[in-house]
């Protein structure tokens, strides 16, 4: 054979492959196989320790196996033969067979062991094949890792530029919408200014008005009064504190009424009963008397104008009729289905005009105790005004917010407004021309002009929050409307400027009723919890 056939042929792991990454790939394999070997480098060690063993054990039991049958032989002579003692060669031959069923015991020991260090063998090598494998699998994922690399590079760059195409869109959105919120406060600002322009122009307008119906009145030889004109000396005032806390009733207070000259007041509530006050010496009040009979709350009171009666509507469906002096009931008139909200004197006390949650007004005749008529008014009627001494002109406010105005001789209403909310009081200004109307839904008080049958302004407030039976009322010079809060504040308006003039707390509770004295130097407020406050500045 040739030089080259002698030459020591290279192990099919050592065979030299061109190229940078199949080198690359073998030296891996190297370092796998290195550190996939040294773990069971001593599992080998032991294999072939146990194997060597095994093999001289198999020599001594080969010995063993002769020995034995030699003497197998002797016992089977000495048992043929019973009257030959045991040798010492006997006794040593039993003790070999003890040994050597020891030693048939360890032989099966070790074939287990074999066994086992065979089958982690068997698992080694699967393993190995399994992690070359994973091996191949790690490079394929790594050559693909590296185009995803690449990709991500790339996007990434794509991702930055985006960012900043953003951001400049986003400054110029911002600078857009800084000149939209510009414009739009510059159109908001000329709103504002013709919105101020024409407030002031019917400001101006309406104080022109007022001032023009006041010097007509003033002129006039004979006023045209209402049935609720009262007598009252100089302007009113605002009082700023109260000077007298006063605590009678047992329940809730509802309903206030003054005298028409001041000297007496009558406050009635929850607790089924009318407590009349006198108040010729405000801030000081004393008690006349408690007038009895009602069999539910008392939610309207009025007093004639000569003083002499006092009548209230009940949550019982009767109105009564009693006599200051003495206390007594003089009259008692039943009709209503349900409970009964306002009651008011007209036709010079000669008449009563009630109003009911059963969608009724009746009109009573003081001298022969009748119902003289029944008006269905198509919703609960919760107060009422009387705009003439005659009667034929009698004003309610509704729950289906609605203000009616009626004759008593007819059965259907000349005349109709829609408010804002569920109408809760009404009260007539001291000329007799201007009727305040509070709302319950949307806490606002309406101004309305009795001569054009139209709001002329309307009056609210951050904070006023009106009740179930909250009732406005007007100075007796008409200056001014009063209203009680449910938080425990007191709002007075100026019916002149419509800017509204600032009065203290004091209430802890609700305030349902605020009423000016008659001569205009002080007012009463009723608080939901049992007491009534006399406001007035004067000591």
């Amino acid at each position: 054979m040739g030089e080259s056939s002698k030459r020591k042929q290279p192990k099919t792991w050592e065979i030299v492959i061109s190229g940078t990454w199949p080198k690359q790939f073998v030296e891996k394999l190297r370092e796998r196989n290195n550190r996939e070997t040294a773990p069971y480098e001593d599992i080998f060690n032991s294999f072939a320790s146990l194997y060597s063993t095994l093999e001289q054990y198999r020599g001594k039991i080969k010995k063993l196996d002769y020995e034995n049958l030699r003497r197998q032989e002797d016992i089977k002579s000495i048992i043929n033969d019973p009257g030959k003692k045991l040798t010492e060669n006997d006794k040593n031959f039993l003790s070999l067979q003890q040994e050597n069923i020891q030693l048939i015991r360890q032989h099966e020991n070790t074939q287990r062991e074999m066994l086992r260090m065979a089958m982690k063998v068997k698992d080694v090598g699967s393993k190995e094949t399994q992690i070359i494998n994973l091996d191949g699998k790690c490079f394929r994922l790594e050559q693909e890792n590296g185009v995803l690399r690449d990709e991500f590079t790339t996007l990434q760059l794509m991702c930055r530029k985006l960012e900043e195409d953003n951001k400049n869109l986003l400054m110029e959105n911002q600078h857009m919408l800084e000149k939209i919120l510009l414009h739009k406060k510059e159109e908001a600002d000329v709103v504002n200014m013709h919105n101020d322009t024409m407030k002031k122009l019917k400001e101006h307008q309406m104080f022109y008005e007022l001032e023009s119906a006041r010097k007509e009145d003033n002129n006039s030889p004979e006023q045209s009064v209402s049935s609720r004109c009262r007598l009252y000396s100089g302007p009113a005032i605002i009082p700023s504190q109260v000077t007298n806390k006063v605590e009678q009733h047992s329940s809730e207070l509802y309903s206030l009424a003054f005298s028409y000259q001041g000297t007496m007041f009558a406050t009635g509530g929850a607790d089924k009963c009318v407590k009349l006050w006198r108040s010729s010496n405000l801030p000081n009040v004393d008690s006349i008397s408690t007038l009895t009979g009602c069999n539910a709350g008392v939610m309207s009171i009025d007093i004639d104008e000569r003083d002499q009666y006092v009548v209230a509507g009940s949550n019982d469906s009767a109105v009564r009729m009693w006599q200051v002096a003495g206390g007594q009931i003089r009259s008692t008139f039943m009709g209503h289905d349900n409970k009964i909200y306002c009651v008011k004197f007209y036709s010079h006390s000669q008449k009563i005009v009630s109003g009911s949650h059963d969608r009724t007004l009746r009109l009573w005749d003081v001298r022969t105790n009748k119902n003289v008529r029944t008006i269905f008014a198509r919703s609960s009627c919760h107060d009422l005004a009387v705009l003439s001494e005659q009667g034929t002109d009698i004003v309610s406010g509704h729950f289906d917010k609605r203000l009616r105005f009626w004759d008593e001789r007819q059965d259907t209403s000349s005349f109709e407004m829609l408010l804002d909310g569920r109408i809760t009081s009404l009260d007539l200004s001291g000329c007799g021309k201007y009727l305040a109307c509070s709302c319950k839904d949307a806490s606002t008080i309406k101004f309305i002009d009795l001569k054009l049958r139209q709001a002329i302004a309307t009056f609210t407030a951050d904070g006023l929050r009106m009740g179930e039976h909250t009732r406005c009322s007007f100075s007796p010079d008409g200056q001014y409307i009063a209203c009680g809060s449910t938080d425990g504040n007191i709002f007075v308006w100026n019916t002149r400027t419509l800017k509204r003039e600032e009065v203290p707390k004091m209430h802890s509770s609700a305030v349902p009723v605020v009423k000016w004295h008659p001569m205009g130097q002080a007012f009463i407020s009723l608080e939901k919890s049992k007491k009534f406050y006399v406001w007035s500045d004067l000591s």
